[in-house]
């Protein structure tokens, strides 16, 4: 090899060792080295379910998962050594990068359906998982007035008081904005009433800061994320996927659970974050 070639081999491997101590000393600002490679590789899977409960006549069968079918589900989370996570505790390990168990899950609710206080939150609680349920503020202690509309029969919703126990219960509550609109349709004025609206409705059932909210239907435009950015910590969509520290925090991946979903398939949408059987089935002989 010349001296020229030496020469540039040279300066290509100061470059990289000079670009490697640069990003090391961007991280440490944010903590440990060690700690940012966990942070960078650690993943989060979000599973969204609506009623868990027995099927009531006129309703949607497929936003209903069975009180036995949820059950299974989480023993097998816990079986396979996962933790039920909070949106709050996901929040402080982006900031902070520590508090978070090795494999974490976090389980939410959208709507608010009473039934979960029977069927699904108690299941949590034997388990010692956290989990986070999105309430549509102006139906508390109701019913499902935007499905009612559409002729789709009613179910109750959570009331005041059943929110306050489950949230002094280890339960966190998120904004599912106040009438479960769509957001998208909706002039400024009536989107910040819907989007702070439903914060400040929450929090003063709570009396907490609300950090957490979830778009009705996974509906978002711009403008729908330029106000719940500026008003929540965390937001979640429709989107399938895992989530990690790179991501985007307001648009949050979370994978909707229903009520046909056999056990390998829900295997599948935990370690891969969508609904590949053939990939849980390796993976699954493999534990």
């Amino acid at each position: 090899m010349g001296f020229a070639q030496c020469r540039e081999t040279a300066v290509r491997v100061f470059r990289k060792v000079q670009r490697i101590a640069q990003l090391r000393i961007a991280l440490g600002a944010h903590g440990p080295w060690e700690a940012q490679q966990d942070k960078l590789g650690k993943g989060c899977p979000v599973l969204l379910y609506h009623h868990v409960g027995p099927f009531r006549s006129g309703t949607y069968r497929t936003l209903t998962v069975s009180p036995r079918q949820f059950e299974r589900q989480i023993r097998w989370l816990a079986r396979h050594g996962y933790a039920g996570i909070r949106p709050s505790q996901w929040q402080r390990w982006l900031k902070a990068g520590a508090g978070l168990p090795a494999k974490p899950v976090m389980i939410t609710f959208d709507d608010a359906y009473a039934d979960i206080a029977e069927f699904a939150l108690p299941v949590l609680e034997r388990h010692g998982f956290g989990g986070c349920v999105f309430v549509v503020s102006a139906s508390v202690g109701g019913t499902n007035r935007w499905d009612e509309a559409e002729g789709i029969g009613n179910l109750r919703l959570l009331n005041a008081d059943q929110i306050r126990y489950w949230a002094d219960s280890g339960i966190e509550f998120g904004a599912h904005s106040r009438t479960h609109a769509d957001l998208t349709r909706l002039s400024p004025q009536e989107l910040t009433d819907e989007v702070v609206g439903s914060k400040s409705d929450l929090q003063d059932i709570l009396g907490s800061p609300v950090a957490s909210f979830a778009y009705p239907n996974g509906a978002h435009n711009d403008a729908v994320r330029e106000i719940v950015r500026a008003n929540f910590g965390l937001a979640f969509s429709t989107i399938e996927g895992v989530n990690f520290f790179n991501g985007d925090h307001h648009l949050l991946r979370r994978v909707y659970v229903g009520p046909n979903d056999p056990l390998i398939e829900f295997a599948s949408i935990i370690r891969w974050g969508g609904r590949n059987a053939i990939r849980a089935l390796l993976v699954t002989k493999e534990s």
